[in-house]
């Protein structure tokens, strides 16, 4: 990491809560007030606090990033009256006030806009620190990781630079990017957008904050250049992932509290104004980079994205899952497996991310779903999941070493996901899942707990509906395991000797034929070797590995395939 950990204590403490915006969609929603006034408020939430009612400010929480807040003004102008939509388009972009200085970041791709007088006055030094984060942001995002720079705004705010103004923001943001009053980008014909960015003109956020502020708004920037209408959840979890990938674990923050995918696992994955979830799932764009072998995985989301205009963000996952041989579905199923060992059950587990376990405390399941005793049933409980949303039900199996089932039966005619999770001591892991799509919407799931200590089910609604999705289940001890669906479908990855040497062959097991890896990671949780990627038949299978300059010492093997994977720990000999 390029710095040390930052933790906003405002993050830390955070219980679920309204944002400004949340409130003011709820508002328009119920016919409270109009496009013009909805628009007028959430641009007084970025400038004047004071000019917005109490009703719309108290015991809110305040969002680092103003993209949204600027995105919902962006669509909410085609529904306002004429002298509204001209008055906001004119103050797209800000004025800094005079006299107005003009700094070229020495990289030249930014020119900034700043003043050292009245409401936005800042100084030299802080333009420069900004300046830095900007050309680092560039170098690493376009040069490094080779994401398309965004388009030229042929030269509105002075020349073809991507203009940044610094400004007093309200509201606890440290900044913003819109593509509002931007021209497409002339050279496609997708709905490309040239931006401009705002950055807090307050020093007190420090170097470290505002530099990962500008990688942040950066990316957003990039997004734009790429798909301007895409919806506001996935450029959030894109730009708070680009903290990390370029050097910052600024994003960790938002995985120790308050809504986050680890603490809110039942809400949509596409969630907006729930808290601070959407920058508390990063996880999801770094399960897309470990599992397709990099971060150009993410990139081609984007790249999809800009392949045909107008919002398609969940064709363009699919698109682009289908390219790794799988789908989106896949995808968020094993997403579901892959974040479950992370804070405090990344101890002795494997997980392809050596930070997973300072995200503490991690994944939460309900009292009523941690079972230490069999049998047991249950429930949806107090907050059934969301589409795309999901609850673990952990169950202790120390004393249950023998099969067990998961009878589940859920509301009849949606589809869902039903997995499983085996987790044990000395770092072995395995998972598998069913897509459930019968009209009754049920699913016997068997378990083998013999040798491991933990087993997690898990149940995620796939189907688009409104309506709540309840579901009921029972787990019981079995004596055999006639008439389930998942007792056969049990991944294996079993090193010929353990300790083991280079040259010596890993056996697998895969109950589905398909795009299937088999990678190396050390103890830390860096990966360090792909023994494979490609297409696998069913069944047995044997590889070859060759640990090349690898040291001696402990390491984990990664198998993940078609419905599930599994990890083994191994010792790597001379």
């Amino acid at each position: 990491m390029r710095y040390a950990i930052v933790i906003l204590m405002s993050v830390l403490a955070l219980a679920s809560a309204d944002t400004i915006l949340s409130r003011v969609n709820d508002a328009l929603d119920a016919g409270d007030i109009s496009p013009d006034e909805a628009v007028m408020l959430l641009h007084n939430s970025l400038y004047d606090l004071d000019m917005i009612p109490i009703e719309y400010t108290d015991n809110t929480i305040s969002v680092p990033c103003g993209m949204s807040t600027m995105d919902r003004i962006t669509v909410l102008l085609e529904d306002c009256t004429a002298p509204i939509r001209e008055e906001m388009l004119d103050l797209a972009r800000p004025e800094v006030g005079s006299p107005e200085y003009l700094y070229d970041t020495p990289g030249g791709n930014f020119k900034i806009h700043w003043t050292d007088t009245g409401i936005n006055a800042t100084s030299l030094a802080w333009v420069e620190t900004c300046a830095e984060g900007l050309d680092y942001a560039w170098e690493q995002e376009v040069n490094v990781l080779e994401w398309d720079a965004p388009p030229s705004d042929l030269g509105i705010g002075g020349d073809d630079r991507l203009d940044v103004y610094m400004i007093n923001i309200e509201g606890g943001v440290i900044g913003w990017c819109t593509s509002a009053g931007n021209p497409p980008d002339p050279t496609t014909p997708e709905a490309d957008y040239a931006s401009h960015i705002a950055l807090d003109a307050d020093e007190s956020w420090g170097e470290v904050q505002i530099q990962s502020t500008c990688a942040h708004e950066f990316q957003h920037a990039i997004q734009n250049g790429y798909e301007a209408a895409e919806p506001s959840w996935f450029k959030e979890n894109c730009a708070t992932w680009m903290e990390y990938k370029v050097g910052y674990d600024t994003y960790a923050a938002y995985l120790h509290g308050g809504d986050n995918c680890l603490r809110r696992p039942w809400y949509d994955i596409r969630s907006m104004d729930e808290g601070l979830y959407e920058y508390g799932c990063t996880p999801w764009p770094m399960y897309m980079q470990y599992r397709c072998g990099g971060q150009e995985a993410v990139r081609m989301v984007w790249e999809n994205c800009a392949a045909v205009q107008g919002a398609n963000m969940l064709d363009a996952l699919n698109t682009t899952a289908e390219y790794y041989g799988l789908s989106f579905l896949d995808w968020l199923a094993e997403y579901d497996a892959w974040r479950w060992f992370t804070g405090h059950n990344a101890s002795d587990h494997y997980y392809p991310l050596e930070e997973c376990s300072l995200w503490t405390p991690g994944p939460y399941t309900f009292a009523y779903h941690t079972i230490s005793s069999l049998p047991a049933s249950g429930d949806e409980g107090v907050y059934p999941p969301e589409v795309y949303g999901l609850h673990w039900i952990k169950v202790d199996v120390t004393s249950y070493q023998k099969w067990i089932e998961f009878a589940f039966n859920g509301r009849d005619n949606f589809q869902w996901h039903v997995g499983v999770i085996q987790s044990a001591d000395d770092g072995r892991t395995a998972f598998q899942y069913h897509t459930v799509d019968n009209t009754s919407a049920t699913l016997d799931l068997a378990a083998d707990a013999e040798g491991w200590d933990e087993v997690i089910f898990y149940v995620q609604p796939i189907f688009q509906t409104t309506l709540t999705m309840t579901y009921e289940f029972d787990i019981t001890e079995m004596t055999g395991i006639e008439g389930t669906e998942g007792a056969a479908e049990l991944f294996t990855v079993t090193p010929s000797a353990n300790p083991i040497i280079s040259g010596q062959s890993i056996l697998l097991d895969i109950p589905t034929s398909g795009f299937t890896t088999l990678n190396v990671f050390d103890i830390t949780g860096r990966m360090v070797q792909n023994i494979y990627t490609g297409d696998m038949q069913a069944g047995q299978n044997t590889l070859a590995w060759d640990a090349g300059a690898l040291s001696a010492g402990t390491y984990f093997l990664r198998l993940s395939g078609i419905g599930g994977g599994a990890s083994v720990q191994v010792v790597l000999s001379n």
